[in-house]
């Protein structure tokens, strides 16, 4: 290959490299897990480690306050093209408790943007009975189509 046929292809490279760092127009775009053990505690000389276990157990005075937040954290950023319709994130999982049973939330949002975070929190009563998740998939629901699937390497 000579010097003047590499240059040629060097705009055809360059596009490409360009159009697979661009960003999802919709779907999920990153999925945040956190469990969080009240009673850890976190020895680290840099301060945002530990801020994440201070954020979700913020105002939470008592024992008991601190342990009804026990539990697994789901955070899922996604984005959507149609802003004006609303969005639903279904959420299935197992427990360990549960064996084979899969459970469901579901989350409606009424006020769909370009970029949006949702929350979903397996917590209190519901981790004390059944306990953590160990599967999951969550699916990303709009006008009756799903735009958008992530789920953890064990889910079948």
């Amino acid at each position: 290959m000579t010097f003047r046929s590499v240059l040629r292809l060097l705009p055809l490279l360059a596009a490409a490299a360009l159009s697979s760092c661009a960003s999802q127009d919709t779907g999920f775009t990153k999925v945040k897990i956190y469990r969080l053990n009240p009673s850890a505690r976190i020895a680290s000389v840099d301060p945002s480690v530990s801020f994440e276990q201070q954020h979700y157990l913020y105002g939470a005075v008592s024992n008991v306050e601190r342990e009804a937040r026990r539990g697994n954290y789901y955070t899922f950023f996604w984005n959507a093209k149609d802003t004006k319709q609303p969005a639903q994130i279904r959420f299935e999982y197992l427990q360990s408790a549960t064996g084979f049973k899969k459970k469901q939330k579901t989350v409606v949002i009424d006020k769909v943007r370009r970029s949006n975070i949702t929350q979903i929190l397996v917590t209190g009563d519901e981790y004390y009975t059944d306990g953590k998740v160990l599967a999951w998939r969550a699916t990303l629901i709009q006008n009756g189509q799903e735009i958008g699937s992530r789920q953890s390497s064990l889910w079948q």
